[in-house]
């Protein structure tokens, strides 16, 4: 798991999904149900991948990047959280990878308000109160370059976590791989019943929400 072949393209989506969350393109790649699966097909895990990912987009569904919401930033982290569970492998793996995914999206929302204060700074007018429109397009890109370095840096920080976790910490978890299931399952349906009573006109919200609690306790099974 520590090849270059692996880890080349892991940085890179990475780095990407970092970049198209605001700064260029916005073409979901920042969503960690995209990442995750992408991620999953880096690391040779596929099926992994996509569920791990979509584990993550549960717990960030309501997360609704509006003005200059506080949130946290997931798409970066889904690499690392693929990478991790692919490597140690068995419930144990699934779960410290969920648990990085969810760690580091928390660092990377930090890192957002901290991208947001210097590109503030960056696009900050002169004396004159005028800008040309040369210096307007260089501060710009000035811009997407370092949120391209933010995102760079996230990620490799969190591939160097999952390549630098012992395999022993996986195998102290008590747990069987359903009940694993089950229990990470459980944050996506309160975030997900969450959600579901914004929408006043929906009667059957509550129906909603415990079809779900049954699907997960299903695929718990099923796993």
């Amino acid at each position: 798991m520590a090849d270059p072949e692996i880890l080349l393209p892991l940085l890179l989506l990475g780095t990407w999904a970092g970049v198209d969350g605001v700064s260029a393109g916005q073409f979901l790649i920042s969503r960690p149900l995209v990442s995750g699966t992408l991620a999953g097909w880096c690391t040779g895990t596929p099926a992994e991948g996509l569920m791990l990912g979509a584990l993550l987009e549960g717990y960030h569904l309501a997360d609704l990047p509006v003005g200059g919401a506080r949130l946290p930033e997931p798409g970066p982290a889904a690499g690392p959280a693929v990478l991790l569970a692919a490597r140690l492998g068995g419930p144990g793996g699934l779960a410290l990878g969920v648990a990085l995914g969810v760690l580091g999206s928390l660092a990377g929302g930090a890192t957002v308000r901290g991208q947001r204060r210097l590109n503030g700074w960056i696009m900050r007018l002169p004396e004159n109160g005028r800008l040309s429109g040369p210096a307007l397009s260089r501060r710009h890109w000035s811009c997407v370059g370092a949120d391209a370095l933010r995102s760079l840096l996230l990620t490799g920080c969190g591939l160097a976590v999952a390549l630098a976790v012992p395999h022993g910490l996986a195998a102290r978890w008590p747990l069987r791989e359903a009940t694993t299931w089950m229990l990470l399952t459980a944050p996506a349906l309160l975030v997900g019943g969450n959600l579901l009573r914004r929408w006043h006109r929906v009667p059957s919200a509550g129906a909603l929400l415990l079809a779900g609690a049954l699907a997960g306790i299903l695929l718990g099974l099923v796993r």
